[in-house]
């Protein structure tokens, strides 16, 4: 199954809408904060005399990645780019992430489907509370790019078996496994 604990790392979406070469994490995901929620696209429908349906058709729709992030690392803004260092301090800029970024979710259970999107905007909203501290609310859009598999046939994003994961020592969270 792929539910529970999950690793979430992001990266720079690549050239011709490729998947991010390099992926780092998050950081520590509040539990039970992340999901992939599906909306319907546009209904274009043509009513004739008498307000009936004649003719109907479903744009296709999307999906979003929702989750928060409790205690943001400044490496997570500053790769976000909407902050920069400044010695002791850092000087959030922005809250308008202004690029593309790929997103990789794994599950803990090893097998369970992850899901990889090359490119999505990516939308943040920065806060505080008592119960979560300093938190990011992020949204991932994933959008249709020039990405292609291997029949040269475009691709929203890819299902894959993951390998479970481990504890990122270096951005905090959790990393999929190595091999």
């Amino acid at each position: 199954m792929a539910w529970s604990k999950c690793a979430i790392e992001i990266g720079d979406t690549g050239a011709n809408d490729a998947m991010a070469a390099q992926l780092a994490s998050v950081g520590v995901v509040k539990d039970k904060s992340a999901s992939i929620e599906s909306n319907e696209g546009d209904a274009l429908e043509m009513k004739g005399t008498g307000g009936e349906t004649v003719a109907k058709e479903t744009q296709e729709g999307g999906q979003t990645l929702k989750f928060r992030v409790v205690e943001p690392a400044d490496a997570l803004y500053t790769r976000l780019g909407i902050a920069a260092v400044n010695g002791e301090e850092l000087d959030v800029q922005s809250h308008v992430v202004d690029k593309e970024m790929s997103v990789k979710v794994t599950p803990k259970n090893v097998g369970a489907k992850g899901i990889k999107a090359p490119k999505c905007s990516v939308s943040v909203l920065p806060g505080w509370s008592e119960e979560d501290g300093h938190y990011i609310d992020f949204s991932m859009d994933i959008l249709h790019g020039a990405q292609t598999d291997g029949e040269n046939k475009p691709y929203w994003y890819k299902k894959f078996n993951g390998k479970g994961v481990e504890k990122d020592t270096v951005n905090g969270g959790y990393k999929e496994k190595a091999d």
